[in-house]
Order: structure tokens, then C-alpha cells, then sequence
């Protein structure tokens, strides 16, 4: 299984990783459904084979490659509704695994992890979901959620994976306001959907990028250690 997905992930591999491995490959509507399969069935793979799962957390090449139809996607370039929705389906999948990274790996992906602007990921995420049309409540719901978990895991560490990574949580909260994500989240804490969780939510990511780094020696409040 492992042979046959992982050489699909070098499509069109980003410039800037100078991967030795990429296959070009021309812009399409057909190259827009390869990518949602591919995609897909990376999530599903990972999420069933352990061996797959240690492959896609240990493999640090392979963050640049997740995150790249998640930065570098245009919201204003339209197929038709089947391939947006597939654009969609590559995204979500992409972010599930990166979200599989980032719980599982050590301080280097981590690291790698942020270098690759990952908060802004999920900033991206909630402007398009709340910029055009009717507004996807759940989709704004769990991207605020992931910005809060991501905050709060750098600055306090995981067990036994990595400990506290202070500076990499203020990488990432530059990274969230180079992206508009606190204007975002400010507009977000008015919004009652999906049954007054949005605005909760909201709420809990704007006091984690207001305290992202906390001096030793002050007292830290009570969300902290929540």
C-alpha cells in the first residue's frame, strides 16, 4: 500500500522543497479528481494502518506536500461545483493528516510543522467557510478548535512526544495575524451558530493568542491548564 500512495504525494510538489521525486503534472479538472483520491485515501489508510500512520508521522518530507493545497489554494479559481467540492475534500483530508502529525511527532516535525506555516491552515479554513455564501457552522466551529488545541499543545507540550515549545507557539500566533485570523476570530464572537459553539469557541482562541507565551515566573491564569 505504502509503494503505491507515497509516490501519488510528489504531484506537482511545491518549488521550494526541491523534492527529487516530483512528477509534473498540468492543472485540470482531472488533476483536481486524482488529487481528492489521493488525498482521501491517505486519510483513510492512516487512520486503519498503523504502519502507514508511523510512516506519515515520522516522514518529515512529507508536511511540505499536506500543506500545500492547504496555503496555496485560490478561493476565487472555479471549476464547476463537483471539482470544488473535490478542492474541498483534498483540503480536509490534507489537514487530517497534518493534524495526525502534529499529535503524534516529536520537536523536529514540530518545528517543520510551523516553518510550513501550519496555523495558518486553519485561518485560511474559516475565512473560506464564513467569506461565501451560507455559512459552514461546523467547519468554523472545529477550525477554531484546532487553533486553540494548537496553541495551547506548543506552549504546554504533549507527554512523552515533546515538551513546552514557546517559541514555536509565537511563530504561530505571527502566523495567525499576518493571515487575518485575529480580525477572524474577533467576528466570530458574535456568531450563534451551530448552537452558540462558534462564539464559545471563538472566545477560548482569542484568550490563547492573547497568552501565547507565558513567562516561568508569572501567574498564569486559570484556562492554562484547562
Amino acid at each position: 500500500m505504502k509503494e503505491r500512495i507515497c509516490p501519488l504525494i510528489h504531484l506537482n510538489c511545491p518549488s521550494n522543497v526541491n523534492c527529487s521525486q516530483c512528477i509534473n503534472v498540468p492543472q485540470s479538472p482531472a488533476f483536481i479528481e486524482l488529487q481528492s483520491a489521493i488525498s482521501q485515501t491517505l486519510d483513510d489508510v492512516s487512520n486503519s494502518n498503523q504502519e502507514f500512520k508511523d510512516m506519515l508521522v515520522n516522514d518529515h518530507n512529507i508536511i511540505p506536500h499536506l500543506t500545500r493545497p492547504l496555503i496555496y489554494y485560490k478561493i476565487g479559481i472555479h471549476f464547476n461545483k463537483k471539482l470544488d467540492l473535490q478542492s474541498l475534500s483534498v483540503r480536509h483530508s490534507s489537514r487530517r493528516c497534518l493534524r495526525q502529525i502534529h499529535e503524534f511527532c516529536d520537536v523536529s516535525a514540530q518545528t517543520e510543522l510551523v516553518n510550513d506555516r501550519y496555523a495558518r491552515v486553519f485561518v485560511i479554513a474559516i475565512i473560506s467557510a464564513s467569506g461565501a455564501g451560507e455559512e459552514q457552522g461546523e467547519e468554523i466551529y472545529y477550525r477554531l478548535s484546532h487553533i486553540s488545541w494548537l496553541l495551547r499543545n506548543l506552549n504546554k507540550g504533549r507527554p512523552f512526544t515533546f515538551p513546552p515549545q514557546h517559541l514555536l507557539a509565537r511563530r504561530s500566533d505571527e502566523q495567525i495575524e499576518e493571515e487575518g485570523g485575529n480580525e477572524e476570530i474577533e467576528s466570530q464572537l458574535i456568531n450563534k451558530g451551530f448552537s452558540g459553539n462558534i462564539k464559545n469557541e471563538a472566545k477560548v482562541a482569542k484568550r490563547r493568542i492573547l497568552n501565547y507565551f507565558i513567562e516561568w515566573g508569572n501567574q498564569r491564569p486559570d484556562w492554562y491548564n484547562k
